[in-house]
């Protein structure tokens, strides 16, 4: 595997290659999904075509709170499904990609023994659904050991902690893992290339019309099948093969403000509960922590840079205050920011709160797969059962699974990164 397979500096012989050959499948979106998909079909035989708007992992895929984790809250949702698919999920992208998966204690704090039992037993069924084992399994922490292991932590207010595993990633470079291993199996991947039209031959949807952002210029891209794996931007490719196509999405978005670490010095991730019963994350990255994410219906449409308001930070930084010591920090203490949309199945009458974060994949008059929903941490499965049902549609002969779905770029080594430096 090399570099080259994505290097930019080929672009022209990509774009020639692109109108030039007749692939299995095109793929529209290139992040964590249309990836996902990409080194899937790949692995099973199909020659792949992959086009992105823009740059790849540059909307949600880049965005997110950059963990691999289930999902503990969708229990309370009664989401089990869910949460057993992602809790097991995070063991295999551990295991296929342990140098973008890093170990870390999610810390749940508690006031009371009451409290701590509640947060146990929930935790108890999701250590179950997701087979967690050895290091991995829970502990249960008293005043001490929150002074100790997160001496930030009000531990006047907070007298036990409850701690399970989960694992802070790098949610871009996992797109770009993906791409890398797709390519490496043939498939074709082309960034800053959007799709203005569905091709047709007959009714069927034959391929895309795409232009280069760089050069302006035109190439029609053939496949047996179209995959529209686009993320927020869906609803817009569905509307190039349907015009009347009806309202799929419901976009929320999810802000993420960045402080010194020296003003929040979290060792771990921590959890805090918010003034409306949601949870936020306190997380600690280097000379830095991160305070996400917001969870509200965005109405404006589809886009790279959601708008951050000011009462979205005051929103993260208020229950702050109730978990740590020191000074209050305030809307001056944030250095960065940076905010994503989730392309969430639209549920009428619910809340994005109340949403479920499952995917699903539907399949438009002109045949073209659509792909929407889903979380990070379930991206692979849920490309695995999108290029199954693509194949169905399509008449596409799938090779068989591989037994054990390799390591991905990098990931090649026995998960200890401290021997790495």
């Amino acid at each position: 595997m090399t570099a080259a397979a994505l290097c930019s500096t080929n672009r022209s012989e990509t774009l020639d290659r692109l109108e030039r050959e007749r692939f299995d499948l095109v793929v529209i979106g290139g992040g964590i999904s249309g990836a996902g998909v990409a080194r899937a079909a790949s692995q099973r035989g199909l020659r792949v075509a992959l086009l992105e708007a823009s740059d790849f992992a540059s909307g949600t895929s880049s965005r997110s709170s950059k963990l691999i984790h289930g999902g503990l809250r969708y229990l309370v949702m009664g989401d089990v499904a869910l949460v057993r698919k992602t809790a097991l999920e995070r063991k295999e992208i551990f295991r296929m990609a342990p140098h973008l998966c890093e170990r870390r204690w999610m810390v749940v704090p508690a006031r009371s023994y009451a409290s701590l039992l509640t947060t146990r037993a929930g935790v108890l069924a999701y250590e179950k659904l997701g087979a967690f084992e050895g290091e991995d399994l829970h502990r249960n922490w008293s005043s001490a050991d929150l002074a100790r292991e997160e001496p930030a932590i009000d531990c006047g207010r907070y007298k036990h902690a409850c701690v399970y595993r989960e694992y802070l990633t790098d949610d871009a470079h996992l797109v770009l893992a993906n791409l890398r291993s797709a390519a490496a199996l043939g498939a074709t991947a082309l960034n800053h290339a959007a799709v203005t039209a569905i091709l047709r031959e007959g009714s069927a949807a034959s391929g895309v019309l795409a232009t280069c952002g760089i050069t302006g210029r035109q190439v029609r891209v053939r496949g047996a099948c179209v995959i529209n794996a686009a993320g927020p931007w869906v609803e817009a490719i569905r509307r190039l093969e349907d015009p009347d196509a009806k309202p799929l999405l419901h976009l929320s978005k999810g802000v993420h403000i960045v402080v010194e670490a020296s003003r929040l010095p979290v060792n771990q991730l921590v959890i805090c509960n918010t003034r409306d019963r949601r949870s936020i994350f306190v997380i600690r990255h280097g000379d830095v922590g991160y305070i996400g994410t917001t969870d509200t219906t965005y109405a404006s449409g589809a886009a790279i840079w959601p708008e951050i308001g000011l009462e979205d930070v005051e929103y993260l930084l208020e229950p702050i205050a109730q978990y740590f010591r020191g000074e209050p920090l305030g809307p001056r203490d944030v250095i960065a920011a940076w905010a994503g949309l989730r392309p969430l199945i639209a549920e009428p009458g619910k809340a994005p709160t109340e949403i479920s974060r499952r995917d699903e994949v539907l399949i438009g008059p002109g045949g073209v797969v659509t792909l929407a929903g889903g979380k990070l941490t379930g991206y692979r499965p849920m490309a695995v059962d999108c290029v199954r049902r693509a194949a169905e549609v399509c008449g596409l002969r799938l090779a068989p699974d591989p037994k054990d779905d390799p390591p991905l770029p990098g990931g090649d080594f026995d998960g200890d990164l401290a021997k790495l430096e």
